[in-house]
């Protein structure tokens, strides 16, 4: 099956040196990641990147693959 997908997004912002010595931080990063978001496809199955079991009768089936999970991950990089 042909797709597109987003596999990997990651945002985040790096506290002023002014604001963040205020608080006794010498850097402060926060950030928010986040993985296998989105496929654009037409399958209509969960994964279009699994593999067929070799049988050419089950080809483009993904019997046995579960959905591809959506993570999301919210961090805080500090240095004093």
């Amino acid at each position: 099956a042909s797709y597109l997908r987003i596999q990997n997004i990651q945002v985040g912002y790096t506290l002023a040196e002014r604001i963040s010595n205020k608080i006794g931080i010498r850097k402060c990063r926060i950030y928010v990641s986040g993985n296998n978001l989105f496929t654009f496809t037409n399958y209509k199955g969960y994964d279009p990147s699994a593999t067929g079991d070799g049988n050419p009768i089950g080809a483009g089936i993904d019997k046995g693959f579960y959905p591809v999970a959506k993570t999301y991950l919210l961090g805080i990089n500090l240095n004093f």
